[in-house]
C-alpha cells in the first residue's frame, strides 16, 4: 500500500482527506505541525508528501526546503496545499521546485488524479535510475555489493563470478558466511565502524572461502550511502593481485599481529600520532604506547619507517594509487 504524508492543521480538511484517501487504499500518516511533519517523512518515507503551506511551526516552504537537503528525502514528490493560492504563492512554491500544487478547496477527484499522475511519474524515473544502476554495476570490472539491514541485497555478476556463487544463493547472504573464520572480526569491526559514522569509508584485505570452497584473498572496499531511505554500504571486492603496487605481490609473514596490533600499525602507516590513534581506535595512549611497542619488538623495526616498510612488504598495509 502506497504510504501519504497529509501535513494539514485544519481539522475539516484533514478528516476530509484522509478518509477519501483512506477508502481509495492509500496508507495516509498525519501530522499537523511542521517539525512533527519533517520526523514523520524521515521515520516513514513515504511514497509522495502533501503539505500545507500554512501549518504551524515550520510552514510549508520551510518544510520543503529542510527535506530538499536530505538525500533520503529530496526525491519523495512533494505537493504544495494552498490556501486562497495568488499568482505569487504558485510561483513561489514552484521556484522551490516542488512537484505540484493545488488550491484549498480542492477536488477529491482532482487530488486523486494529481497523486496518481505524480507517483506513475517517479515509478518511471526511478525505474530509470534502477536500469542505469545496473548496467553500469553489470559491466564493472570490479565485484560490486550493496550491504542492508546485514544481508546483501544487491550483486553483480563480476562478485558472483568471483565468489563462484549464484546470484540467488548471495541475495540475503550475511557477509560473514563467506569471510574467513580468522578474518571475520577484522572485517565486520570496519562494516560497524562505517555504520556508526566514525569512518567514512575502508579497506580490508580478506580471505574469503568461495563456492568452490577454496580460500581467496580478496581487497574489500567500501561507503556508506542511503539505499532506498535504509543506510546501507555500498562496496567492491577485488582478488589482491589485481589491486597490488606495480605489480608487487606481499610476502606471507609468519608473524603473528593480532587485529588491534594490525589496526594500529596501519594508522601507524597513516602518519597517524599515538594520541591520533588512540581517539580513532577508541583506546587510551598507553594501550597505542603498548601496542607500537609490542610492534617493534615482533617485527625486529628499529623505528615507525621500518614498521611501515614491514607492513607494505607483508601486506597489512597497502599504498593506494592517486
Amino acid at each position: 500500500m502506497r504510504k501519504i504524508l497529509l501535513i494539514e492543521s485544519n481539522k475539516q480538511l484533514l478528516d476530509k482527506t484522509i478518509k477519501f484517501l483512506t477508502d481509495n487504499n492509500y496508507n495516509v500518516i498525519v501530522t499537523t505541525e511542521g517539525t512533527a511533519g519533517i520526523q514523520k517523512a524521515l521515520e516513514f518515507l513515504p511514497d509522495l508528501i502533501l503539505c500545507d503551506s500554512e501549518v504551524p511551526g515550520l510552514n510549508g516552504y520551510e518544510i520543503f526546503n529542510t527535506l530538499l537537503q536530505i538525500n533520503s528525502t529530496a526525491i519523495i514528490p512533494f505537493v504544495f496545499l494552498l490556501n486562497q493560492a495568488t499568482n505569487e504563492d504558485v510561483r513561489a512554491a514552484m521556484n522551490l521546485g516542488a512537484d505540484d500544487y493545488l488550491e484549498i478547496p480542492f477536488n477529491n477527484n482532482d487530488l486523486l488524479k494529481l497523486i496518481e499522475i505524480r507517483l506513475e511519474k517517479q515509478e518511471k524515473i526511478m525505474s530509470l535510475a534502477d536500469e542505469k544502476f545496473n548496467t553500469l554495476m553489470e559491466h564493472s570490472s570490479d565485484g560490486v555489493f550493496i550491504y542492508q539491514d546485514e544481508k546483501l541485497s544487491y550483486v553483480n555478476k563480476k562478485f558472483c563470478d568471483l565468489m563462484s556463487y549464484s546470484k540467488r544463493e548471495l541475495i540475503g547472504m550475511n557477509l560473514v558466511n563467506i569471510i574467513y573464520k580468522d578474518d571475520i572480526h577484522l572485517v565486520i569491526d570496519k562494516i560497524s565502524r562505517l555504520q556508526k559514522g566514525i569512518h567514512k569509508d575502508f579497506q580490508s584485505n580478506f580471505r574469503a572461502i568461495t563456492g568452490d570452497q577454496k580460500i581467496s584473498n580478496f581487497i574489500l572496499s567500501g561507503n556508506s550511502i542511503n539505499v532506498n531511505g535504509k543506510k546501507s554500504i555500498v562496496g567492491t571486492i577485488k582478488l589482491q593481485e589485481e589491486n597490488t603496487n606495480q605489480g608487487f605481490v606481499p610476502k606471507e609473514c609468519d608473524i603473528k599481529i593480532t587485529e588491534r596490533e594490525s589496526e594500529v600499525l596501519e594508522l601507524i602507516c597513516l602518519g597517524y600520532s599515538n594520541s591520533e590513534i588512540a581517539k580513532e581506535l577508541n583506546i587510551s595512549d598507553r594501550t597505542v604506547e603498548g601496542h607500537r611497542a609490542n610492534l617493534l619488538n615482533k617485527t625486529g623495526s628499529r623505528n615507525t619507517a621500518s614498521l611501515a616498510i614491514f607492513a607494505v612488504k607483508y601486506g597489512f598495509f597497502q599504498i593506494k594509487d592517486e
